[in-house]
């Protein structure tokens, strides 16, 4: 549970860097969109196709074609969203722009992606 904890902070600690970086770019629009209770749908660069739901709690649910996965938190600072899904085993960092959330995955297995969301309606 530590490390798990910790891991956290840490991708939250990039998170806050990563968002303040980002609110410095030139032509980059910053949204200021809550994420909470919303619902997001999108592909990867493997071509998976999922959905993301941010739960008012701080969950997160991940379904795929495959599976339902209702293990996982997120965080978000202002414009960056942090989460990890099925008891750490999926980490993932976007950024939330133009209407879309855009972002880079990683495993246990030290595999990585990259994925675009758009938010449901």
């Amino acid at each position: 549970m530590r490390k798990r904890t910790l891991g956290m902070f840490l991708a939250f600690t990039c998170i806050v860097g990563v968002s303040a970086y980002a609110g410095d770019v030139p032509g980059k629009q910053s949204e200021d969109i809550n994420l909470s209770g919303t619902t997001w749908n999108g592909s990867d660069s493997d071509g998976d196709h999922y959905t993301l739901t941010f739960k008012n709690d701080g969950t997160i649910v991940y379904k795929s074609q495959k599976e339902t996965i209702e293990k996982g938190e997120w965080k978000q600072y202002h414009n960056a969203v942090y989460y990890e899904a099925n008891k750490g085993f999926v980490h993932a960092l976007g950024e939330i722009a133009n209407g879309r959330i855009e972002g880079k995955s990683w495993n246990v297995k030290q595999s990585s992606w990259f994925w675009k969301l758009t938010k449901e309606n």
